[in-house]
């Protein structure tokens, strides 16, 4: 038998072993009313592309609560506000976690992202306790606020620049040079492009890359044994995208880690600041650069969605 004989072998034997554990006697979860949908696809093809209007139509029939199948995937749906606060405030804790999208599965991003990783891991709680005390606060708001207008008056002048030479001006593409120039001087204290930069166009194509990649439906996600074949390629073209991320954020820390290495004294205060200071503190077991530039990089990935 050659290898192709074997993998289709292998995956009709597990799917016919899935569908009899979650079918048959086996099945042990106590789960909501739902459609029974076809056998390994569920209920795709009835959701179809406006899930929105068909995930409401499903609950007239079966209720407020409900379990469909997302391919091999079971899913509760809450479509009531009663059902909604249950999941989300009385029994939030229940819930805390979320399925990852295995587009996401690059390297270490998915385990140390404060935004995928479990709510329930001690790594998630530490992050996000330092995101709280020195980042999401109003005195850190406050203390940017002369920060916000210079940045403003730098886009501000940049429109009357071009209206002056007459030449047209991409709207979008400022807008994000300068959200993501606000967004730098919090965590790292720098502008990361000048106004009329070509770097503005290619960091917004990067990670408007990775958004849609990221958002884009994936076949994967909800016939999981794909996973290893990746067939429709996101994940290697995302892993491209994260790759060219990794290395511009990469050339940022290594530049303050080298400044404060030289200087102890050359100290910003800023975010960057923080989270170094941390690892020096605790160690790289407790945050290390990886973990850094993954907040980074989910704080970029985040202003362009």
């Amino acid at each position: 038998m050659d290898i192709y004989g074997f993998l289709l072998c292998s995956v009709l034997l597990s799917l016919c072993i899935h569908f009899f554990l979650s079918t048959g006697k086996f099945k042990k979860k106590r789960l909501p009313p739902g459609p029974t949908g076809l056998p390994i696809l569920g209920s795709l093809l009835t959701i179809g592309n406006r899930p929105h209007e068909s995930l409401a139509k499903l609950a007239e029939t079966y209720g407020p609560l409900m379990t469909v199948k997302f391919g091999m995937l079971n899913v509760v749906v809450a479509s009531s506000a009663d059902m909604a606060k249950e999941i989300l405030q009385t029994n939030d804790q229940a819930f805390i976690g979320r399925p990852t999208l295995e587009s996401l599965a690059v390297g270490k991003f998915r385990d140390m992202s404060l935004v995928w990783s479990s709510g329930l891991k001690p790594y998630w709680k530490k992050v996000r306790k330092i995101c709280n005390i020195e980042l999401f606060t109003n005195q850190r708001m406050d203390s940017l606020q002369e920060l916000r207008h210079l940045i403003m008056k730098k886009m501000m002048a940049r429109v009357d620049e071009a209206r002056e030479a007459r030449e047209p001006l991409n709207v979008g593409r400022l807008v994000f040079g300068t959200t993501v120039n606000l967004l730098s001087n919090t965590m790292f204290s720098g502008d990361m492009f000048d106004m009329k930069s070509d770097g503005i166009r290619e960091l917004k194509e990067l990670i408007g890359g990775i958004v849609e990649l990221g958002l884009e439906a994936n076949v994967a996600d909800f016939l999981p044994f794909l996973r290893p074949f990746d067939p429709q390629g996101i994940r290697r073209r995302i892993t491209v995208l994260f790759d060219r991320l990794h290395k511009l954020l990469d050339d940022i820390i290594g530049q303050r880690v080298r400044r404060r290495a030289s200087d102890q004294s050359d100290r910003c205060g800023d975010f960057l600041d923080v989270l170094l200071d941390h690892s020096d503190e605790h160690g790289p077991e407790e945050l290390n650069f990886q973990n850094i530039k993954i907040l980074f990089q989910v704080s970029f990935s985040d202003h362009d969605s």
